[in-house]
């Protein structure tokens, strides 16, 4: 039965209906949407299971020199004590990582199969996205932090043992290869004159452990905040086109009403 006028305005609008076909911008959202579930499942099944698993990044997949092997032996050992240390915050973001991960991967099935109702289920998910985004940084940002303190006297190290060699690759280079020759010529009066080669320019003093340590802060606490970026930029898309006109039409939904201006 059609909705009819009450003493208030006309009835409730219809409900969804089941999508007649699924156009391709869905497809490739959906597909993002699977994508991201599957790994926030992933992700957080591991990180509940062992929350002080060093991540396989950080593994060194080939044999290396002695000096390095110990840089990065003492990376893994900071790696582990920071991960120990938030052991508990790491948990709790993995449950809801899972939870959010399981609402993605329905309303992505619920959106490929044309259920009624995969629309709700997809804005509710990308909603909790931003969310979940949100919460996330008091988590990882604080971890990071950590990290970057901790692995800047490292960093520095490995720095300040490579750097007078590319100093002393410089320095040959900006003297034409012969540091400290002369370069005969010929005087006013005909006469051979010695000219001394223009002295190599002075190297650069070596990087301070602060100025690593800087360096390194701003990194690691900038990875986080890009990774929420990008989920929330994810989100809104999901937002734009299911909850748009685009996703409106494809429910059988009226489009919204525009307010009238004064």
């Amino acid at each position: 039965m059609p909705n009819s006028p009450g003493p208030f305005g006309p009835g409730p609008a219809p409900g969804p209906i089941a999508p007649t076909h699924r156009p391709r911008w869905l497809l490739v959202l959906s597909a993002v949407t699977l994508m991201q579930g599957g790994m926030l499942l992933v992700s957080g099944l591991g990180d509940l299971r062992n929350p002080t698993s060093v991540p396989a990044n950080l593994v060194m997949p080939q044999p290396l020199a002695p000096d390095q092997e110990a840089l990065a032996r003492e990376l893994l050992d900071v790696n582990k004590t920071i991960l120990e240390r938030h052991a508990h915050a790491i948990r709790v973001r993995a449950a809801a990582s899972m939870a959010l991960a399981l609402l993605l991967l329905y309303s992505a099935a619920a959106a490929l199969s044309r259920d009624r109702h995969g629309r709700a289920a997809t804005l509710t998910a990308a909603w909790l996205g931003i969310a979940y985004q949100l919460g996330s940084l008091p988590v990882t940002i604080p971890i990071a932090a950590d990290y970057a303190v901790s692995s800047a006297p490292i960093f520095a190290r490995a720095v300040a043992s490579d750097l007078p060699e590319l100093i002393a690759d410089a320095g040959a280079a900006a003297a034409g290869g012969a540091p400290g020759g002369a370069v005969t010529g010929a005087g006013v009066d005909g006469g051979a004159a010695a000219v001394p080669a223009p002295a190599a320019p002075s190297a650069e003093p070596p990087l301070r452990p602060e100025a690593v340590a800087a360096f390194m802060h701003k990194v690691f606490i900038g990875a986080p905040i890009v990774t929420a970026i990008l989920g929330i930029f994810s989100s809104l898309l999901l937002i734009t086109y299911f909850g748009g006109r685009r996703g409106r039409a494809l429910y059988g939904l009226p489009p919204r009403r525009s307010l009238p201006s004064r």
